[in-house]
């Protein structure tokens, strides 16, 4: 932010980007340090306008700091100007007026001008295509270094697609007297005021200037509680306010009577907005100040001091994001380890100041495992805050054992997420057998989630390979996002062991998985089922149907014992109709159920039956059968 006249501060060390290097500022050409720092501010992303771009050029900061400080003038970081107050780092300025993006020929309202150096880059921007044709008078007076930066920026403007009869102006308003002084002899090194492109005056702007409204444009420098409703009466309609409230700086737009677009741009420290009273004297410990001339730190401990005050305060400056950045912070995550991966998305700056404003504000504790994309500007703490609340642009969902694809269907459009056909157009639909030219996935469908389905006949539905497991999903996420999840889920957690298991048993994975399905939908208890399977293995050897229940309810959708007519139906998913394994697996089994198809119990059990109370009841010959389903089922 820029320098503050309406409270005293002391070095008010603001955000920003790290400084330039300190070594050999004063051998250096000073045209080349302001390349330089022009150029740091390009790669920030805070000096976009080739207007204002200009104007730095062509304004020298040495010009309007004190003579103590001149060899520190191309320093990014603030330095003091006298009554506690400072002018501003280079980063910040060029922030706030890139948000204002002034233009030639513009009339503007600068709240605050401190030194006079933003006063004198909006006076650069709106008077440019005057100093074109008036090149001469600009330069007169200025030494040579001044004069080039002035031909460099007439040459930088000369491509400028601005009115060439535009003639703008500054109203600058300082509330404190020694600094509108100051202000105005800075200034007045580059004729501004002397040709009217400024006008400076000593006061409280809080009520604006109504007297000189309307303007294009206001800039302010000092943190109000609200934007003051007459800076809001005195813009044009379509006209821009850049001003701080609170700890952000908010941009308005202005789109007619009452009608605003606002904008907020988090993570920076501003003085409060002052209005009203006499001029604020400066606190104790810089009241001598204002009697004579500061006593000065010897040289070395002044640099040290504000190098590590701007090193500091580097750490906390906004980052603007070139394109949105996405991050996934795993569940177990400590703050340790989220703010690494914050420093290695680009995020901040530094992993050790992440950690240090979460501790000492209390966050690192609260910090929740999500995803999360951000984007535009951020700042450590908007992301501490984001985190910390879980507001993730994620979702989690979950799938249990033994579901089908009905009730994955089900869920996800009770959720909101997808709707049952936009699932079934991934995955087929259940107990549907489709032509040879078909095609589960569909063609296109991304070739990571495809091997997990070797061995899979191309027109066979998806059911069974789809893991049942808890997934964190995009909020946005479609039926083929979620589908693909899950079959990269599966692939990690089955074919690594139980593919080759299964390869060695002479058993493709689908036999597998159609026998696991099975005993996952016909038995709950761990034990039974590897019991239950061998029971199943035993009579396809024997070429036995399998005559299992939960066949026919897979076509029926019913979840009741089949009925006569239910168990008359014709379906080759119809166990008591036709022998052998079903065309697919019938649900989606749990690696329980998967090491029970893998590993059966042997026995010489041949049928079996789930009992009201949940056990399963086994007997080796029909007769045997046919008492426990007398005892237990009637």
């Amino acid at each position: 932010m820029k320098e503050r006249s309406n409270v005293v501060q002391d070095f008010p060390f603001q955000n920003q980007i790290p400084p330039l290097p300190r070594r050999n500022l004063k051998s250096r050409c000073i045209v080349d340090l302001m390349d330089e720092l022009i150029r740091n501010l390009k790669q920030a992303g805070v000096l976009r306008s080739r207007h204002v771009e200009a104007a730095f050029g062509a304004i020298d900061r040495k010009d309007f700091v004190p003579p103590e400080y001149r060899d520190e003038a191309y320093g990014d970081y603030p330095l003091p100007i006298g009554r506690g107050q400072t002018i501003s780092q280079p980063y910040t300025v060029a922030f706030m007026l890139d948000l204002l993006d002034p233009k030639p020929g513009e009339r503007i309202l600068d709240v605050g001008a401190g030194s006079g150096w933003q006063t004198a880059l909006l006076a650069q921007v709106v008077s440019q295509d005057d100093q074109d044709d008036e090149n001469g008078e600009s330069a007169h007076g200025l030494d040579e270094i001044a004069t080039e930066r002035l031909y460099r920026a007439k040459r930088f403007t000369e491509r400028s697609d601005s009115p060439a009869s535009s003639r703008g102006r500054i109203y600058a308003v300082e509330r404190i007297p020694e600094l509108c002084a100051l202000a105005r002899d800075n200034i007045s090194k580059y004729n501004f005021i002397k040709r009217e492109t400024v006008e400076l005056r000593c006061g409280d702007a809080f009520s604006g200037l109504p007297d000189e409204a309307p303007f294009d444009k206001i800039i302010a420098a000092a943190a109000g509680e609200e934007l003051p409703a007459a800076w809001r009466a005195e813009v044009k309609s379509g006209g821009i306010i850049v001003a701080p409230i609170g700890s952000s700086i908010w941009r308005y737009t202005k789109r007619g009577p009452n009608k605003w677009d606002t904008e907020e741009f988090p993570g920076f420290a501003f003085v409060p907005l002052v209005t009203g009273g006499n001029t604020p004297q400066p606190p104790r410990h810089l009241a001598h100040e204002a009697r004579s001339k500061p006593r000065e730190l010897k040289t070395p401990w002044r640099t040290a001091i504000l190098l590590a005050a701007a090193a500091a305060a580097a750490a906390f400056a906004p980052l603007r994001l070139r394109e949105p950045v996405h991050i996934e912070i795993a569940s177990g995550s400590g703050s340790r380890a989220i703010a690494g991966e914050l420093k290695a998305a680009g995020l901040v700056r530094s992993k050790w100041t992440f950690l240090a404003y979460t501790a000492l504000t209390g966050q690192a504790a609260d910090l929740k495992p999500g995803a999360y994309e951000f984007s535009g500007w951020v700042s450590i703490p908007e992301l501490a805050a984001d985190i910390a609340s879980g507001e993730s642009n994620e979702r989690t969902i979950t799938i249990p054992e033994g579901w089908d694809l009905r009730d994955i269907g089900a869920y996800l459009e009770e959720n909101d997420i997808a709707t049952r056909q936009e699932l079934y157009r991934i995955t087929g639909e259940p107990a549907h057998r489709y032509g040879r030219g078909t095609r589960f996935p569909p063609e296109g469908f991304p070739a990571a989630g495809t091997a997990a389905l070797d061995g899979k006949p191309p027109s066979a539905i998806l059911e069974g390979y789809l893991y049942p497991d808890t997934y964190r999903v995009f909020r946005d996420a479609a039926a083929a996002d979620i589908v693909l999840k899950m079959l990269e889920n599966f692939e990690r957690k089955v074919i690594p062991d139980m593919g080759p298991e299964a390869e060695q048993q002479g058993k493709s994975l689908a036999e597998i998985l159609t026998m696991a399905s099975l005993v996952e939908k016909e038995i709950a208890d761990p034990a039974d089922r590897r019991i239950v399977a061998g029971i199943l293995w035993q009579r396809l050897a024997a070429g036995m149907a399998l005559q299992v229940d939960a066949t026919v309810n897979y076509i029926t959708a019913k979840r009741q014992t089949p009925s006569a007519a239910d168990l008359a139906l014709d379906s080759p998913y119809n166990t008591y109709r036709y022998p052998g394994l079903p065309p697919t697996p019938i649900a989606n089994p749990g690696r329980d159920a998967i090491q029970a198809a893998l590993h059966p119990t042997p026995n010489d059990y041949r049928y079996y039956l789930s009992a009201p109370d949940g056990r399963t009841i086994f007997s080796r010959t029909l007769e045997e059968h046919a008492r426990a389903k007398a005892r237990y089922l009637r």
